[in-house]
């Protein structure tokens, strides 16, 4: 008799979990893997909030030929700040179809929740993405950009080749 009911708890356990799996019904026509990115200024918009709210706790840049390291100064980051506030919504853009493999210059921007990572790849070209973005990266031509704002130019002055 204790058998029996020990096989009909568990038969009943048995059946009421897997019905229970019919509850976690997954939508299959939703690819998480083709978010659209809502606009070309995305990460960009992320990080100028993230800037606002705080002052970065790691800012510094790194030459990719050597691997040197440069932590910004006080007066280098108002340059990084000042390069943000310059920018337009023509200066985001598509991935460029001219833009080099790997950039000569990144910047690493840390705060309390999140890390972002800037690519600078010549005068031209810089890319912006967090550290665990879903979405394409932020690309910006700064081709037409006040040059004292040019973070190609500060990342050169900061680490000379």
């Amino acid at each position: 008799m204790r058998i029996n009911i020990k096989k009909g708890i568990l038969l009943i356990i048995c059946v009421s979990f897997s019905l229970s799996l019919f509850g976690c019904k997954y939508n299959f026509n939703k690819n998480i893997f083709t978010k659209n990115k809502p606009n070309n200024y995305y990460y960009t918009k992320l990080l100028m909030k993230d800037l606002s709210i705080e002052s970065p706790k790691e800012l510094y840049a790194l030459y990719m030929n050597f691997y040197k390291k440069k932590d910004f100064s006080k007066e280098d980051s108002t340059t990084f700040v000042n390069f943000f506030n310059s920018l337009t919504n023509a200066s985001f853009i598509n991935k460029p179809i001219n833009l080099p493999a790997k950039p000569i210059y990144k910047i690493f921007l840390t705060f309390n929740k999140n890390k972002y990572v800037l690519n600078i790849y010549n005068e031209k070209y810089i890319s912006i993405y967090p550290w665990d973005g879903d979405y394409k990266m932020d690309y910006i031509d700064t081709s037409k950009m006040f040059k004292a704002y040019n973070l190609y130019g500060l990342c050169k002055y900061l680490i000379p080749k």
